[in-house]
């Protein structure tokens, strides 16, 4: 299992199957805030639907198409965080954080560790970042973090209910 000291409190690691209670119960606990912003939550229904999430995403790294991590917090598991689509020198980055855990800069934290593991490790040359127009403290991350704005999309991320959401896209280069 790879893992990677974010601080002293923050570690990424690698995903297995049996993170899935841990996890599903995290989302559960947060089901009506994460809801908002990730279309996702609605499919995960049972712990059983996360850890076939977290097969699947073991696959897709296996074949380098995804890096994903488990952020854990004074050993507890946060959130997630990940590179996605990955292909010609380039990312997305998407990433959720519990609740709970939020507000205390974690996921600034944990950006910054996976931007070096994107431009060192991965050798990427750019890294997307799309946040809902609405989502503020998601974009704050991205601000903090040096993202440029690239542009609106507007009706761009499905909301689960058959519309879509404007969002604001980021993105930073290995030379920036």
């Amino acid at each position: 299992m790879t893992a990677y000291q974010v601080s002293e409190t923050i570690v990424l690691k690698s995903p297995t199957p049996d993170d899935a209670p841990a996890l599903f119960e995290l989302v559960d606990t947060d089901r009506q805030t994460l809801r908002r912003w990730l279309p996702w939550t609605d499919d995960t229904e049972t712990v059983a639907d996360e850890a076939a999430f977290l097969r699947v995403c073991q696959r897709h790294m296996a074949h380098g198409e995804l890096w994903l991590a488990v952020i854990w917090v004074d050993n507890r598991p946060a959130g997630m965080i990940d590179l996605h689509n990955i292909h010609d020198g380039q990312a997305e980055v998407g990433y959720w954080l519990g609740r709970v855990f939020q507000g205390r800069g974690v996921m600034t934290q944990c950006l910054e560790t996976v931007e070096q593991i994107g431009f060192g490790t991965l050798r990427l040359r750019k890294l997307f970042l799309l946040a809902a127009s609405a989502n503020y403290a998601s974009q704050g991350v991205a601000k903090r973090r040096r993202f440029q704005v690239e542009g609106r999309l507007r009706q761009q991320i499905p909301n689960g209910h058959g519309s879509y959401r404007d969002a604001v896209l980021f993105a930073k280069l290995a030379s920036d």
